[in-house]
């Protein structure tokens, strides 16, 4: 990792997802050949890259400029800088996979929902906060996962052990099915 990614992981709410998080998120994600999928919040393209490696066109989302030319290099499609107020998503995509910023998260996997067509999978990566405090902010999404018929599965701790940012979050896999 070059100077310019170091300094780029201590300003901005960016947590690259290790190998073994790409594999986990990849596998329970059933891309289809293809299928048009999005990362709505890319960072350094980790996942994206092994979405387009499984065959999918791969649309991302970044708010950094610096890695959005990063993904430009690696040839994908930018199409906006912050994933709640890109327009014209809905119903747009069979898979959307993310690393949400944790700081963010729910309000990410909310609108990936909404922005899968019928059929499509969300398969995304949380932290554990909104099972840890019982508010009503919390219990509200806790709810609003069960009318979407959400699985949410707890992961081992150290998923983020060998990343490129290291943090101790413990995390979970929330996969959802959209009728």
């Amino acid at each position: 990792m070059n100077q310019n990614n170091s300094e780029i992981l201590k300003i901005w709410d960016v947590f690259p997802s290790p190998r073994q998080v790409v594999d986990l998120l990849i596998k329970a994600s059933n891309i289809q050949s293809h299928s048009l999928c999005l990362e709505p919040s890319a960072g350094f393209g980790d996942l994206a890259i092994a979405m387009r490696e499984c065959g999918a066109i791969v649309e991302v989302i970044e708010p950094i400029v610096e890695l959005q030319s990063l993904l430009t290099l690696e040839g994908f499609t930018v199409i906006g800088s912050d994933f709640i107020s890109t327009a014209n998503l809905l119903n747009r995509y069979h898979s959307i996979i993310q690393n949400p910023p944790f700081s963010q998260q729910i309000s990410h996997i909310k609108k990936a929902y909404y922005c899968l067509s019928s059929g499509g999978r969300l398969v995304s990566l949380v932290s554990n906060t909104p099972w840890q405090y019982n508010s009503s902010f919390y219990k509200q999404f806790r709810h609003w996962l069960t009318t979407v018929n959400a699985q949410v599965e707890e992961l081992p701790w150290g998923l983020f052990v060998n990343s490129k940012r290291y943090t101790k979050v413990e995390c979970c896999l929330i996969t959802i099915n959209k009728l």
